[in-house]
């Protein structure tokens, strides 16, 4: 009931949010033409005279549009703090957090604001007007009351509710929701009414909290109840009782027919079959010690030397122990060390031999054994191979090849001497006491971004759009090589048209401390989501910790699931420019406000890269020369073992070289 009421809860926070979000855009496109007009421009320019342009809002035909719609139009000049307002007093509605998006971004922004005036939906943007420093920024706003709230309940499902801290603006839906929703609001502590999720102690329901950007304190709350789908899963629970306890029975019944069977055929079969086990003392068989031949003196009586049929119980075979890195062939392969092991594949380095001292290292990775009968994980293991297969980018880890050894999968790729950025980051901060500089993370990021760019725009044979989304990038999925070279790299869980395997609705997949808001829903996702982990990656590196913080990975996931809150963004404003204006796009919860694609992304990151690269082939040379050497070593010192090429015979181990 608890997981499905929060998992409610998060989802209706979003359809709201989402469903809000659309409105606010609308008004954003509207303010943007309004500043654009170029008579408003004519009009704002040299010394504005504030009963002029009063009367133009309210009389001029060219203004109709925007006086038909909206209650108040409203300028400032310079700072936060309306100048000249018409349809309301200039300090009766809180919008310098509004304004200073604007200003900060230098684009349009919406959001809802409340003061005096009572709660409005509002579109700021920037007009520029000749002759001006700075832009002036043009505010258009319209009442925002329970009508228009109802709306955002059809989408969520629930009661939704409008709340400035603990205070309750407005709230629409089911009058028993909205008095619970109400409720909790009011006696929440302040830290607890600032959390992401609120849950009830019987878990009959849930509510989320979403903050609004540019709305200083104002938050939406959505309710969600677990209610149906908690009866039917007490129903289920209930049936599942009936069948294991009948079952129980079934198998006690059984059983004690079974033991009263045993026990009589024991009683009456003779001695030599009764025992079994180890070899007994011949004291317990006949009146003295054994004789040299097995035959006690004094009568002919024979020794039982294994288990009776009626004694012996099935016992399955041990399972043969995979076999150690460095000790045996793997095909035409050579292991040498294991990397690590994840849900589904083993990784090992590896090395093939051919003629002529030819070697070539690799990475292998290797489906494990147990999932090897598994239909579904077979499947998914062969659409990454074909998949990152297809992938031909200086900027991507190439697979070079796929096939089975006895009964098991592999795919082969390329090994790149190097490190990845989890690895890289941590001896940052352990050996120079400090993470990564700006210059080496904004060139980390171009080059990723060169991959996406290349992934989310690759198409097929025929032309058509794969829509590859890659789901998973994480410093442990970008490498680092010992030149410097930013490579991407395990399409494991990657998104695209055409694959046999499709995740199904509602299912997660990703490392949860670099997930976007969308994917940690389990909602679809496009490649909007890898640029809001990678602005998570760049973050991690750049702070030399992830922005989440959680005690466990359900408490990740809800923050995930939320994007950043007033916490997060307040870290994200320590961040060095532009490293703050980058993410703080990158990083927006709704994917139509973050960048929309890798170019434009990079495009933003590259007025600032300047010798990043250099500086990145000097940092992993400095932090990690000593390592790439011994490994360097390793693979010069591994031979062809048994059954190679040079070898003698499978399974056998080489002489080790010194």
């Amino acid at each position: 009931m608890r997981q499905q009421a929060r998992r409610a809860a998060v989802a209706a926070g979003q359809e709201a949010s989402e469903a809000l979000a659309a409105k606010l855009s609308e008004l954003k496109s509207k303010a943007d033409n309004a500043a654009a007009n170029p008579r408003l421009v004519f009009a704002l320019q040299g010394n504005v005279d504030e009963r002029t342009l009063k009367d133009l809002w309210r009389t001029e035909e060219w203004w109709r549009p925007w006086r038909t719609e909206f209650k108040v139009y409203a300028l400032a000049f310079t700072g936060v703090r309306l100048e000249v307002a018409e349809g309301i007093a200039t300090n009766a509605l809180d919008v310098a957090a509004l304004i200073r998006v604007v200003r900060d971004r230098g684009e349009a922004a919406a959001s809802l604001v409340t003061g005096a005036a009572g709660t409005y939906a509002a579109a700021a943007t920037l007009a520029t007007v000749p002759g001006r420093e700075r832009p002036v920024i043009l505010l258009l706003a319209k009442p925002f009351d329970a009508a228009a709230l109802r709306a955002l309940v059809d989408k969520s499902g629930g009661a939704v509710a409008l709340v400035d801290e603990q205070k309750v603006l407005l709230d629409a839906g089911v009058e028993g929701e909205r008095a619970l929703l109400r409720s909790a609001i009011l006696s929440a502590s302040p830290a607890d009414a600032r959390a992401p999720l609120h849950e009830t102690p019987d878990g009959s329901w849930a509510a989320s909290r979403s903050p609004l950007e540019g709305a200083g304190s104002l938050a939406l709350w959505a309710f969600a109840s677990s209610g149906a789908s908690a009866h039917d899963a007490e129903s289920v629970a209930n049936e599942r009782k009936l069948t294991l306890w009948a079952v129980a029975l079934l198998v006690a019944g059984v059983a004690l027919l079974l033991g009263f069977r045993r026990t009589h055929a024991v009683a009456a079969a003779p001695a030599t079959q009764r025992l079994g086990g180890p070899q007994l003392p011949a004291t317990l068989l006949g009146n003295g010690p054994l004789a040299p031949h097995g035959k006690p003196p004094g009568g002919d009586v024979e020794l039982a030397t294994g288990h009776s049929p009626t004694m012996l119980s099935p016992v399955s075979p041990p399972l043969m122990p995979r076999p150690a890195p460095g000790e045996i062939n793997f095909g035409r392969y050579t292991l040498l060390d294991r990397l690590g092991e994840g849900g589904m594949a083993e990784v090992y380095t590896a090395v093939t031999f051919g003629a002529e001292g030819f070697r070539r290292k690799f990475v292998i990775k290797r489906l494990r054994p147990e999932l090897a009968r598994e239909t579904t994980m077979v499947d998914q293991f062969i659409d990454e191979a074909n998949l990152a297969s297809s992938m031909v980018h200086s900027n991507i880890v190439p697979v070079f090849d796929f096939g089975k050894v006895g009964d098991e999968y592999f795919i082969a790729q390329e090994y790149i001497l190097g490190r990845d950025l989890a690895r890289f980051t941590r001896q940052c901060l352990e050996r120079e006491g400090q993470p990564a500089p700006v210059s080496a993370v904004l060139y980390v990021a171009s080059e990723t971004l060169k991959a996406l760019e290349y992934a989310h725009t690759k198409t097929s044979e025929s032309g058509q759009p794969l829509g590859i989304v890659h789901r998973d990038v994480s410093p442990t999925n970008v490498l680092v090589s010992a030149r410097g070279e930013v490579k991407l790299f395990d399409f494991g869980i990657v998104k695209a048209e055409g694959r046999v395997t499709q995740t199904q609705s509602g299912v997660v997949k990703g490392n949860v401390t670099f997930m976007a808001p969308e994917q940690a829903r389990g909602t679809q996702v496009d490649s909007r989501a890898d640029l809001f982990s990678l602005g998570l990656v760049m973050y991690y590196m750049l702070a030399g910790h992830v922005l989440y913080a959680g005690a466990t990975t359900y408490e990740l996931l809800v923050r995930a699931a939320s994007g950043p809150g007033p916490q997060e963004l307040k870290q994200l404003q320590r961040l060095p420019s532009p490293c703050r204006e980058l993410l703080g796009r990158a990083l927006d919860p709704l994917p139509s406000e973050r960048y929309q694609s890798a170019r434009e992304f990079r495009d933003a990151i590259t007025p600032h890269l300047g010798a990043g690269g250099a500086e990145l082939a000097s940092m992993i040379q400095r932090l990690f020369a000593e390592d790439f050497r011994v490994e360097e070593n390793r693979f010069r010192a591994a031979g062809p073992l048994a059954g190679s090429p040079g070898g003698s015979k499978e399974g056998t181990p080489s002489p080790r070289r010194t």
